[in-house]
């Protein structure tokens, strides 16, 4: 993989957390229309990520009822309960020690950075997007090795079922499966976990 600077890393992290913790509107989806996003796609083209990307571009393309269609998209994905949805939680993919030893380490960073969940939003702490939050912080601030701990502690012994169950939900589009699909497959490059 290109050495990416920790910008780009935290910027592709950050959107991804964007897109995982609410919906696109209106108007975010005439900004990928039109093109304000095509360098991002070039260059996680550029990284490897082809496929994906034609998704998310086939999926963004101009039609009837769009922006309705993604947001019951995201809602179906992320908003029903875990048996009809794929509901972004660690806690719901996870028990035991995994769990326990997953949620330590993110009260750990939490108190740590000082990070507070957003309570108008009810969001528990282990939603995607507070995970994504702290990885953010720990590339800013940390070591690759405590960055790659928190990965392999926090995220990625849980993403992959996530992602997989986001392909099993009948969706209008596949946006978000193939949006949880990139994350995973981002972090293992990141992380040089793809060999």
């Amino acid at each position: 993989m290109h050495n990416l600077n920790n910008d780009e890393r935290q910027f592709i992290y950050k959107w991804f957390s964007s897109l995982l913790s609410c919906e696109l509107t209106d108007k975010q989806i005439a900004h990928y229309q039109h093109g304000d996003f095509d360098s991002l796609f070039k260059f996680l083209n550029e990284l490897g990520f082809h496929h994906q990307i034609e998704r998310i571009k086939v999926a963004l393309a101009p039609q009837p009822y769009l922006q309705l269609e993604l947001a019951a998209d995201f809602a179906h994905c992320f908003l029903l309960e875990g048996s009809l949805s794929a509901i972004p939680y660690l806690s719901a993919y996870l028990e035991g020690k995994a769990l326990d030893s997953a949620l330590k380490e993110i009260d750990q960073w939490m108190l740590h950075y000082n990070l507070v969940v957003n309570r108008s939003h009810n969001e528990p702490s282990d939603h995607i997007s507070i995970l994504i939050s702290i990885l953010m912080k720990l590339i800013e601030t940390r070591s690759y090795e405590e960055q790659q701990y928190f990965i392999q502690t926090v995220l990625l012994n849980w993403l992959p079922l996530f992602a997989e169950k986001t392909t099993k939900l009948k969706l209008k589009t596949m946006f978000y499966p193939t949006i949880t699909e990139l994350l995973v497959e981002f972090l293992k490059k990141d992380f040089q976990l793809d060999k």
